[in-house]
């Protein structure tokens, strides 16, 4: 098995399908929370599909279709869910666009990974600023188009 496809079946894994198609074998994972994640190469989908599976395990209240909308509006315009992301002008990162980008690090302590290469400590990271300055994606998006940031 190539590491892509441990990588894959990880993911799939971690945002709750219970088996993953290997070949022609069937594969079942259960990841816990000190697991390092090794999302380094997410496309931006992927990364959307690991914050749905987030709030579907810390935020279930954000669970409406709503409140998801908000997010991936939100986030699409910081970042375009890209965990790369790096803004030229004031140095805030990742997907939620920290300033500074160093915020994040305790996430990736948590994860045990690089805040600023993988998505996990980055979308945990924002999910929690989200809830405890604004209380909801929603109410971050309309911070975020009266303008100034969120």
């Amino acid at each position: 098995m190539r590491p892509k496809q441990i990588v894959v079946i990880a993911f799939v894994a971690m945002i709750g399908c219970t088996r993953a198609r290997v070949g022609d074998s069937k594969a079942s994972a259960t990841l816990g929370e000190g697991q390092v994640r090794t999302a380094a190469d997410n496309t931006p989908e992927q990364n959307k599909e690991l914050a749905h599976y987030l709030i579907r395990k810390n935020y279930p209240q954000w669970s409406s279709s709503g409140q998801i909308q908000c997010l991936e509006s939100l986030w699409q315009k910081e970042s375009h869910w890209n965990h790369r992301a790096v803004n030229k002008r004031t140095g805030a990162c990742g997907i939620p666009q920290s300033y500074p980008c160093d915020k994040m690090a305790g996430f990736a302590e948590k994860y045990g990974v690089d805040h600023r290469g993988n998505p996990w400590p980055q979308i945990a990271w924002g999910l929690q600023y989200i809830d405890k300055r604004y209380k909801t994606p929603c109410a971050a998006w309309k911070r975020f188009r009266s303008g100034g940031g969120y």
